[in-house]
């Protein structure tokens, strides 16, 4: 195979154009609608890309050849679906019929690392099944060997076959995950012998981060996790040391608490004893107490680490998901850099849910995607460029048709092998037809049977007015309202003040109690749910005391829990309040602000009551329809909202650290 050693250089105005979702290019993000019709027996027109982005000697990647990659994909029976079902039934099987051993001096009920390292395990295994087959092929095989090391011998019979029944679903994974794999390297294969020849990556292309997340993300999570496990082995080491010096105490078991026994000792004391397994100790029956200075505990009950097992659980296997995706992001992106790839002309379409599909060569109907994944722009370093681009940009910010996203097919070369997983770089055009260069931003994903590029209608992108009933509505709201000069604001009613007065309430009652037990008892597990209530609560308060919108001459400002947001008045398409008592403002380009949960329709319609969000849907959708009702000034800074989730989160975290450090 020939090989281009040299770079090349795009065509056109510049290599490395900055793609955005504003100011007539192709823009990305996602929106609602239904899938535009497509004649499957009528050619689209192709946005043809220049000449001299095409490397010499670049072939098409035929429908042909195309369709031998789509059939060298991993056999059905190699598909996640089989071997996640398997895994999870036959544990779940395993751990119903496994025998529970009874706490006792002679068998005590101490920390199990193997068992919690079976469960982290099995429950990654879940998740890596499907989507890293590189870690299941070091997971799997490690798993059955500590079943049948560990659990087989002894067993009953029905335990026996139910932990041979996980062993096989190991093996059915392990072997799915090697068929992924194999297909990966016949796709490869295929791709190499359909290009024939190889060309370097165009310059500039820029720098390929995808992976960088990912891996401080995992770094930090295995961090925690391993120092769970030290502290852990911390607990255990220092029960042991009070073990060896307590004196040991027989007692009898008097009374049995949820977590506690009261027992009477031989010399008529009566003392109380901390125990997880309470109901293994029958009242009368004798047990034995280790006791030095005000520590103490029952011999059958050595300290158990379950909380920092958990941890380490809950943090240890994300983390080590998040570190082999970035770890496998980084070397297939170097590998693309380090070396001459694939190259082949093919045809590319975005969505209008921000994905981009590639197409064979000769599919001009857009009629079989090949695959999909989402794609990033490679950044220029010219800051005169960079300059130049943004305020071309600004300059179309007004340009309703540049709102769209350019759902046309492309012509491309994609340059890199595409498989599972891949990381690849594709040269396409913009809505201009000036070459740009993007990369990939997430895996790729070969599409399901039923899987299309999700395009709205045209329609779409207009004022919601198509309804008969809801324009007539909008109209008898309009006649209502007068030409206003100064900014109109609407905000929260005394229903909602007081709701929010309420939460502020919950919000510092339950702050000061979260912190007065970490202050005194440290973290404990029952204190993590209301830890993750708090923000919920946080969030409800915020909004109901303090959400806002502000109508200008500009546009609508929104204000929300944690964010302010603007529409300009060409980009708002409708304002609605949902039956689940939520309100929507709708943009242009298909992204939505939510109000969420702000009242019942239902009781409000019973009640005749029209509260000011619903008043404020009504009155913004007037104000669309009848732009001479529109006020006639723009709105200062400093009436445009302040979000109060940010300020609430902060003063709470002012509250525990005051609480604490007391």
């Amino acid at each position: 195979m020939g090989i281009t050693g040299r770079p090349w250089v795009l065509a056109g105005r510049s290599s490395t154009l900055w793609l955005r979702g504003e100011g007539g290019t192709r823009g990305t993000g996602p929106v609602g609608g239904g899938l535009l019709p497509h004649n499957p027996r009528v050619s689209e027109t192709l946005v043809p890309i220049p000449s001299g982005s095409v490397p010499a000697g670049t072939p098409a990647w035929t429908s042909t050849d195309a369709a031998l990659w789509v059939r060298a994909r991993p056999a059905s029976w190699a598909r996640p679906v089989w071997s996640v079902s398997a895994l999870l039934v036959t544990v779940v099987w395993a751990i119903a019929v496994e025998p529970v051993p009874s706490c006792s001096d002679a068998a005590p009920c101490g920390p199990d690392w193997v068992g919690m390292t079976e469960v982290g395990l099995a429950v990654g295994l879940l998740y890596w099944f499907a989507r890293l087959p590189e870690l299941t092929l070091i997971a799997a095989p490690a798993l059955a060997a500590m079943v049948a090391w560990r659990e087989l011998p002894g067993a009953d019979r029905m335990s026996q076959v139910a932990n041979f029944a996980v062993i096989g679903a190991l093996i059915l994974g392990w072997a799915a995950a090697r068929g992924r794999l194999a297909a990966r390297s016949r796709q490869r294969r295929l791709v190499e012998r359909a290009a024939g020849v190889r060309h370097r990556l165009p310059e500039p292309v820029g720098p390929l981060v995808r992976g960088g997340f990912s891996l401080a993300t995992g770094l930090v999570l295995c961090a925690v996790a391993a120092g769970a496990v030290l502290l852990g082995l911390s607990g255990i080491r220092a029960d042991e040391r009070h073990a060896d010096r307590a004196a040991h105490i027989t007692a009898t078991v008097t009374h049995r608490g949820e977590e506690t026994v009261r027992v009477r000792t031989a010399d008529e004391r009566r003392i109380t004893v901390d125990a997880f397994y309470a109901e293994d100790y029958a009242v009368g029956s004798t047990v034995t107490v280790l006791e030095d200075g005000s520590w103490r505990r029952l011999t059958a009950e050595p300290y158990d680490a379950f909380g920092w097992q958990l941890l380490a659980l809950t943090a240890g296997l994300p983390g080590l998901s998040f570190l082999t995706v970035g770890v496998l992001a980084r070397r297939r992106a170097a590998a693309l850099r380090r070396a001459p790839v694939p190259a082949l002309r093919v045809l590319d379409r975005m969505d209008d849910e921000g994905r981009t599909w590639i197409y064979a060569a000769d599919d001009t109907t857009g009629r079989s995607p090949l695959f999909s994944c989402l794609w990033t722009m490679t950044l220029p370093d010219d800051d005169k460029l960079m300059g130049r681009l943004e305020d071309e940009a600004e300059s179309k910010d007004g340009d309703e048709e540049g709102l769209r996203v350019d759902t046309r097919l492309h012509e491309a070369v994609l340059l890199g092998a595409p498989y599972e997983g891949g990381e690849l770089v594709l040269v396409t055009t913009d809505r201009a037809g000036d070459p740009v260069v993007i990369r990939t931003a997430s895996p790729v994903r070969r599409p399901g049977t039923s899987k299309k590029p999700f395009l709205k209608a045209l329609s779409d992108t207009g004022p919601d007015t198509s309804d008969p009933q809801r324009r007539d509505r909008i109209d008898r709201i309009a006649a209502t309202l007068t030409p206003a000069g100064r900014p109109v604001r609407w905000g929260p009613g005394p229903a909602a003040r007081t709701a929010g007065v309420a939460f502020t309430g919950a919000v510092a009652t339950g702050t000061f109690f979260i912190a007065h037990l970490l202050a005194t008892d440290g973290f404990a597990w029952h204190l993590l749910l209301p830890l993750l209530i708090l923000p919920v609560c946080i969030h409800f308060t915020a909004l109901l005391l303090n959400w806002r919108v502000t109508a200008d001459s500009t546009g609508l400002w929104l204000t929300g829990a944690w964010t302010v947001r603007r529409i300009p008045w060409e980009r708002l398409r409708k304002a609605e309040y949902t039956d689940q008592g939520s309100v929507e403002i709708h943009r242009t380009d298909g992204s939505t602000w939510h109000l969420a949960g702000l009242g019942e329709p239902r009781i409000e319609r019973r009640l005749g009551l029209r509260p000011s969000y619903v008043r404020m849907t009504e009155e913004v959708s007037a104000l669309h329809a009848h732009p001479d009702l529109r006020p006639a000034e723009a709105s200062p800074r400093s009436a445009q909202g302040l979000p109060l989730g940010p300020v609430l989160l902060l003063l709470v975290g002012f509250a525990v650290t005051a609480v604490l450090i007391t």
